[in-house]
């Protein structure tokens, strides 16, 4: 695993799309995807980690790990991240890039680095993780309930379209729907399988779902309560 590159997901509330933008755009020169998506979360969590029941900003990039603090910093100061209620950011180890991508990620820490950001030391503290669920368009709420009785506190689901659906058709012998919903979740490592299990119970390949769902490890985050 090439460790040095990150994937850094941040969900903040919608209000924050310009300023996160903004932040984004000083730490790196690789291509962003941002989006909006719907936050969820119980009724005792309503603000916590970012996912309450309204709109949000979901921006996604990669980043060396240097960067990371310095990342998280300029969200504390631009967006007050660590606010309840603002926001969530975390990172993802990337196992490899294009040549491309890695020398864009690297001058891009250069830069910063001379420019006088602290760099972060590496840390493998697995102590979340990124649920991500993919079921058919309209099944989100059956994935959100299933994943809040197992133990899940929030998400935040996007709306996507899949590919390849004619070949895992004739494969399966079932129908496959293009358009999609996308449920992300963060969520303690201990709880993970849980989580998952319930999903799948719910809202799997045999179900109307047509759901699958996998996990990665969230190595550093700000944000998480």
């Amino acid at each position: 695993m090439n460790s040095q590159y990150k994937l850094v997901v941040t969900i903040a509330d919608y209000s924050l799309h310009d300023k996160l933008l903004q932040v984004m755009r000083q730490y790196t020169l690789l291509p962003k995807a941002a989006t909006h998506g719907q936050g969820f979360a119980d009724s005792e969590l309503l603000e916590v980690l970012g996912f309450s029941e309204n709109r949000k900003a979901v921006a996604l990039f990669t980043m060396d790990h240097r960067l990371i603090s310095g990342y998280y910093e300029a969200l504390e100061t631009s967006l007050r991240i660590s606010k309840k209620g603002m926001g969530i950011a975390f990172t993802v180890p990337v196992s490899a890039s294009s040549g491309f991508c890695g020398k864009l990620m690297q001058l891009t820490a250069a830069q910063a680095l001379k420019e006088g950001t602290q760099p972060m030391a590496e840390q493998f503290q697995y102590t979340h993780e990124l649920i991500i669920a993919i079921v058919t368009r309209g099944n989100a709420e059956q994935v959100k309930e299933a994943a809040k009785k197992s133990g899940a506190r929030g998400g935040t689901m996007l709306h996507g379209l899949g590919m390849g659906g004619e070949e895992a058709a004739r494969f399966l012998g079932i129908s496959i729907q293009e358009e999609k919903d996308v449920v992300m979740m963060v969520v303690p490592r201990e709880d993970r399988a849980a989580v998952m299990q319930a999903i799948v119970d719910a809202c799997g390949i045999e179900n109307e779902a047509r759901g699958i769902c996998f996990s990665m490890p969230v190595d550093s985050a700000v944000g998480l309560r």
